[in-house]
Order: C-alpha cells, then structure tokens, then sequence
C-alpha cells in the first residue's frame, strides 16, 4: 500500500511559503501567540534562543516551524504496532545525526 499525506498547496497570501500550503506562523499570531520559522539546520538553535527570550517576554507560547523538505518518507501506518519505516533506524553512533535517543 502506498501512504500519501499531501499538505501542500500555493497559498496565493503567502507565497514566500513556495508552495508549502498553511502559513503556520500567521495562524498562531492570529491566535495571540508568537512564533518564527527556520528553513535552514543552522537556524534552528538560534530560533530556540530567541522563543525563549519571546516567552519570557510577552508570556504566551512560542512556536517554532521547522521548513522540510517537500518530499520525504514519514514512518506510518495504521497502527501504533504496526509502522511502516521507510529508511534505517539508527544504530549506533555512526548514524548521527539521524539518532534521536541515546545508542549508547
């Protein structure tokens, strides 16, 4: 079975998003909140740092939108024991930085 999750669309009122559908960033300013979008690895840290200075500043939650790529594989499947992954798990260290847990 083929799996297809398809979010994506132009968004004619935000298309410095590309082609990447909902202007996630606008929807939770619009809620009151704050938030910040990073398109790039070196961006994020820096992205934290800043949301926690924005936290602690106006005191609302601070969101953080990670841009991905537009294609990948997503681990899936209908059930919690029955997931579908489509690449590698991580093993060891050598698999950094995709290791999302401790392989020691």
């Amino acid at each position: 079975m083929d799996y297809c999750v398809q979010l994506g669309f132009d968004n004619v009122n935000a298309p410095e998003l590309k082609g990447y559908g909902v202007d996630h960033v606008a929807v939770v300013e619009g809620l009151g909140c704050k938030a910040l979008r990073v398109s790039k690895p070196e961006e994020i840290e820096p992205a934290f740092v800043q949301a926690q200075t924005l936290m602690r500043q106006y005191r609302v939650p601070v969101v953080v939108e990670v841009m991905l790529e537009r294609v990948t594989n997503v681990a899936m499947g209908t059930e919690i024991n029955n997931i579908t992954e489509f690449e590698d798990l991580a093993a060891g260290k050598a698999d950094a930085p995709t290791a999302i847990a401790l392989l020691d």
